[in-house]
């Protein structure tokens, strides 16, 4: 119960330093439908990822790493990841593009390891779902340490 207020509390610290980051309303209901397909547009062009994945099977995300877990002076990106991978390689891929040490395989204790979070679905993800159910292209996924074990529906409204 301790780790799991413990996640929920580092979430929600995340959540409010990102909400400070965020200038004037951006409600996606909002956006005209030009607008989302110029965001779509800018992400794939500027998302980087292995070329040998085909185009149809490509998914664009944002991808952020925590203030605590990044070693890198580039904290986020675009990225494309193959719709079939596991979110475990996911997090394998993103956490070596941003310069993110994952030491998942190495140690026992959930405070080191570092875990997915969806933030359009506002939960951790498994290591084992695929990304194309848990994800669509334009979503953000922030790598997070230490926030323990996926929970289903961590954050409340």
């Amino acid at each position: 119960r301790e780790r799991g207020l413990a996640a929920l509390e580092k979430l929600r610290a995340w959540g409010a330093s990102k909400q400070k980051s965020i200038k004037g309303p951006t409600s996606r209901a909002k956006e005209s439908q030009a607008a989302r397909a110029a965001a779509s547009a800018a992400l794939k062009k500027s998302a980087k990822g292995e070329e040998k994945v085909p185009l149809e099977k490509r998914v664009y995300l944002h991808v952020e790493a925590s203030a605590e877990t990044v070693t890198s002076k580039v904290p986020s990106g675009a990225f494309f990841y193959n719709r079939e991978w596991s979110v475990g390689r996911v997090l394998d891929a993103a956490a070596k593009s941003l310069q993110v040490q994952n030491v998942n395989n190495r140690v026992e204790s959930e405070e080191e390891r570092l875990r997915v979070f969806h933030v359009e679905a506002g939960r951790l993800l498994e290591f084992s779902e695929k990304l194309g159910v848990v994800c669509q292209s334009g979503n953000t996924i922030v790598l997070l340490r230490g926030v323990g074990p996926a929970v289903p529906d961590l954050i409340q409204t």
